[in-house]
């Protein structure tokens, strides 16, 4: 738990989920099983991470099938930073600060923070690095905040580097000329009805199986 800052986090496939501590602990599971299948499914169907548009269409699609309405979806690239050079716990706040509350961005970047102290063989470490980088130069990252009700702000970002990204993936320090063209963003906001979720989450349990457990890792 991020002490002070209301939010728990966690590592969920290739993403960092934010969950309010208000959150009923149904409600916090319901929230990473959604975010879980729709990754997963995403990533079943467009497996190769250049392929980023496809993705973030697949994986917007199969949180509709979970009954999610979803609202300020957009989709587009912007550059990296121009000049020097950045961790994703000083630059992933500022990709999503229009999305998100003060607090949850002082919660994101504790988080990365968290995780770039961890070693490269931490359990959440390692989770993050295997479902986030692809062939040591292709980064696809997903940051999820989820607040009362299942409501959640989603965002993925992706971009090619120009030399290996190598061990701990949030302690890596980026070369902004390094960074090979623009980096594509892709976000919504989803509000799943619980009454919807009820018809589906038997299916997407049983759906998941293991990776409930495998998959998904509370930063302590």
């Amino acid at each position: 738990m991020n002490t002070g800052l209301n939010y728990t986090s966690y590592v969920c496939a290739g993403g960092v989920i934010l969950l309010a501590d208000e959150l009923s602990g149904a409600d916090r599971q319901d929230g990473l099983d959604a975010l879980l299948y729709a990754y997963t499914v995403a990533s079943h169907k467009c497996p190769d991470f250049r392929a980023f548009g496809d993705w973030a269409q697949a994986n917007k699609l199969a949180m509709r099938t979970l009954g999610g309405a979803l609202v300020n979806d957009s989709h587009g690239s912007f550059p990296a930073p121009l000049t020097g050079s950045f961790t994703l716990s000083e630059w992933l706040p500022q990709v999503v600060a229009k999305g998100v509350s003060a607090s949850a961005l002082t919660s994101l970047a504790d988080s990365l923070e968290r995780i770039s102290r961890q070693t490269s063989a931490s359990p959440s470490t390692e989770l993050l690095r295997r479902h986030a980088v692809q062939q040591e130069r292709w980064v696809r990252l997903q940051v999820a905040v989820m607040s009362t009700g299942t409501r959640m702000t989603v965002f993925t970002i992706a971009f090619e580097y120009g030399e290996p990204v190598a061990g701990n993936l949030a302690a890596q320090r980026f070369q902004a000329a390094k960074v090979n063209a623009n980096v594509a963003v892709s976000g919504y906001q989803a509000l799943v009805e619980r009454e919807d979720y009820d018809l589906s989450r038997a299916t997407i349990i049983s759906l998941l199986g293991e990776r409930r457990q495998e998959q998904v890792v509370a930063l302590h």
